[in-house]
């Protein structure tokens, strides 16, 4: 049953994700005041995955911390 529902959860999450995604652009300004395009919806998440690794860290950092000062007292 618990499968069920998480894998019904999973479908929405993506399918919730493609909706959101697909209206999104990556773009950069080049030298001559133009905008040139460099990807497009599920396209960025390579070209960001540097960010998205930060994220994760960064994330996973304050968890420990706020983890570490709850259990000090």
């Amino acid at each position: 049953m618990c499968i069920a529902i998480y894998l019904a959860l999973i479908t929405l999450l993506w399918f919730y994700s493609d909706f959101i995604l697909e209206s999104y652009a990556l773009s950069t300004l080049s030298g001559n005041d133009e905008w040139m395009l460099m990807s497009l919806g599920w396209e960025m998440l390579p070209a960001l995955w540097p960010v998205l690794l930060l994220m994760m860290v960064i994330a996973s950092a304050m968890t420990f911390f706020v983890v570490h000062r709850m259990t000090q007292k």
